[in-house]
């Protein structure tokens, strides 16, 4: 971790920028790529027939106002549902495969794909990940398969994945044991779940993800206690507040 790097550096937009547009929507990444996001994260679900979508929501109740649910309505329909975050304004949910070609358009920027439980729980553990999978290993960017389900995360890289993530809830012994036997390349954690000492974060060859940080005196503040990526939702909005400390 390099104190001193950029805040783009070390960035992560949380489904795109939902402060501003639908969350996971292809809008709202090209708005965060185009500021200068070098990482991004976004959820994954897969549809009735197979598809893996980029969505947070199963039942689209938050999303839509109606109460269907992603797993088990085909691709197509899926399509013609405007999904919203914001008062007036619309986006459709994208598929993976469109989601990673706008990301690969972008030299250089990572992309966190969250497989979501709910996905896991419709379909299996296994046609799941394989779903994922089969995107992520033809992707023309670089990838890293994330999700809070450890057997997921294990499963992806027996399949191959190149970088994995896990997402753990409660801070606890057991979740270091796993966290060692895992091994992945990310470990992601909620900012309030991070001990109030020195050196909280546990060694190992993988990098630290806070999410769930708003201001950038609280992103700085879990860096120098050891944290390497932090995640957000105005991530434009925190890189024009870094750029305004550096010209002070």
């Amino acid at each position: 971790m390099n104190p001193e790097a950029p805040a783009s550096q070390w960035l992560v937009a949380h489904r795109g920028w939902p402060d501003r547009y639908p969350e996971n929507s292809l809008e709202g990444v090209k708005a965060v790529l185009e500021a200068g996001a070098r990482f991004v994260e976004f959820d994954v679900q897969i549809t009735a027939d197979r598809q893996p979508v980029v969505v947070h929501d199963d039942d689209l109740t938050r999303l839509t106002g109606r109460g269907e649910r992603v797993t088990r309505m085909p691709l197509a329909q899926l399509e013609g549902i405007p999904v919203t975050t914001r008062p007036g304004e619309h986006a459709h949910v994208p598929t993976l495969e469109a989601m990673l070609a706008l990301v690969g358009e972008y030299p250089g920027v990572t992309a966190f794909v969250e497989l979501k439980r709910q996905s896991i729980r419709r379909h299996g553990r296994r046609l799941a990940v394989e779903t994922v999978m089969r995107r992520i290993g033809t992707a023309p960017c670089p990838t890293v398969f994330l999700s809070f389900k450890w057997r997921a995360v294990r499963l992806a890289r027996q399949l191959g994945a190149a970088s994995t993530g896990w997402a753990f809830r409660p801070w606890t012994p057991l979740s270091r044991l796993l966290a060692a036997w895992l091994q992945p390349d990310y470990l992601f954690v909620r900012a309030d779940r991070v001990p109030g000492r020195p050196r909280p974060f546990w060694p190992g060859s993988w990098q630290w993800v806070i999410y769930r940080v708003d201001d950038l005196d609280s992103a700085r503040r879990l860096r120098s206690l050891g944290a390497d990526l932090i995640e957000v939702d105005d991530l434009p909005g925190l890189l024009e507040a870094a750029d305004s400390d550096n010209e002070d």
